[in-house]
């Protein structure tokens, strides 16, 4: 039985005695309908509403904070105060949207606030998965954060494993298994984390004179680390970027580069995506921005193909918040024609991990691909590199 095998088969058993894992980790007796508390409104509090509302409807949900201003919201969600959470859902489970240290000291400030009962059912956002139901064809309720049902359903099993053949090197093998364990075991496995700076791994040679195409370009963080490395030499820059509040944060960064660099950036106020059209979106004015059906913005997207169709991009960046599939299939002659280096967020969507890398492995041939992972969380980058462009180290 090789390691992939392991995995699955230590989910199948775990998942036969799911039922009583919650007592037994964490001596509660929290069942789905008493509901859930997501305390404070952050980041991590605004992914989890977004998906639970999608992925287990049926779960009361509260948002709570210390002193909510009049009419907060929190990806659609009412933020009221933690004192009102506990009133209204006095069994639910009190999830602390932080983890380490910060998440025992919020636990400490918290505790005297609420009931016994809330007490005993705290846990963190990362734990939440270990309490949700296990998925089934019924209801398709699964683990929020690491969508065991995905990873583990019968018919994604030999795409996990297609896809974790095409890493060849050990540590994209360690990266992929690491992951994989935290998918399907709901653990918090040890994930080699690279020191390197995302998106510029040192397992493709940098080109003299790249044309760099930056999906999701933020403000121009991305193409400020890129400058700063020193081993790049850029020729042109394409910088996708729909949320207004970035954009305008972005021609900033444009502006003030000296006139060469100014003259060879290219920027665009687009979602990029798999057709043209107008989108609803999340403008938050912040890294977390996407696409969303329930988003009060609306975006135009456009497509990589018709776009960029006089230009031959050598390095494509993809950190579009779970839409990155879309814009691969609205770039796939792009890339076919130009075959760049890739490096692609492979952590929006759990199915990403195993998806991403086959579609690619699909569009183009005599490529190598690559995992690295830089935050334990999340944060994980596949590169996928023509062989003409690998890094000397990487040749065998």
């Amino acid at each position: 039985m090789n390691a992939m095998e392991t995995l699955f088969a230590l989910h199948d058993e775990a998942a036969a005695r799911a039922s009583s894992a919650l007592r037994e980790r964490f001596g509660s007796l929290w069942r789905p309908e008493d509901g859930l508390i997501l305390y404070p409104p952050n980041g991590n509090a605004r992914d989890y509403a977004t998906l639970l509302r999608l992925t287990v409807p049926h779960i009361p949900l509260l948002v709570c904070d210390d002193a909510p201003a009049a009419g907060g919201a929190l990806s659609g969600q009412e933020i009221i105060s933690l004192e009102e959470a506990a009133r209204r859902l006095p069994r639910a489970l009190l999830v602390l949207c932080v983890t380490g240290d910060r998440a025992s000291e919020l636990f400490a400030a918290v505790a005297p606030r609420v009931s016994e009962e809330h007490r005993n059912n705290a846990i963190t956002f990362r734990q939440l998965g270990e309490c949700l139901p296990v998925g089934d064809r019924k209801t398709r309720a699964y683990d929020v954060y690491r969508k065991t049902y995905l990873a583990a359903s019968p018919r994604n099993r030999g795409k996990v494993a297609a896809a974790f053949d095409l890493f060849r090197d050990g540590l994209s093998r360690a990266v992929f298994l690491s992951v994989l364990k935290r998918y399907l075991l709901c653990s918090d496995a040890l994930i080699p984390v690279s020191t390197s700076p995302e998106y510029f791994e040192d397992v493709y040679a940098p080109l003299d004179g790249e044309v760099f195409v930056d999906c999701g370009a933020f403000s121009g963080d991305t193409l400020q680390t890129l400058l700063s490395l020193g081993r790049f030499r850029l020729k042109e820059y394409h910088g996708f970027e729909p949320d207004a509040g970035n954009f305008r944060l972005l021609c900033e960064t444009r502006d003030a580069m000296p006139a060469p660099l100014r003259a060879a950036m290219h920027l665009y106020p687009f979602a990029v995506g798999h057709e043209k059209s107008e989108l609803s979106f999340d403008a938050t004015g912040t890294m977390g921005s996407m696409v969303n059906p329930e988003g009060g913005t609306k975006i135009q997207s456009v497509t990589l193909d018709e776009t960029l169709k006089d230009v031959t991009p050598t390095l494509m960046k993809f950190d579009i918040e779970g839409y990155e599939a879309f814009a691969l299939q609205g770039g796939r002659e792009l890339i076919r024609r130009a075959r760049p280096v890739l490096a692609l967020c492979v952590y929006h969507h759990a199915f990403d991990l195993w998806e991403l890398p086959l579609m690619v492995n699909g569009m183009v041939d005599r490529y190598r691909f690559f995992l690295r992972a830089y935050q334990e969380q999340f944060s994980y980058t596949c590169y996928c590199v023509p062989e003409e462009r690998l890094a000397a180290a990487c040749r065998n």
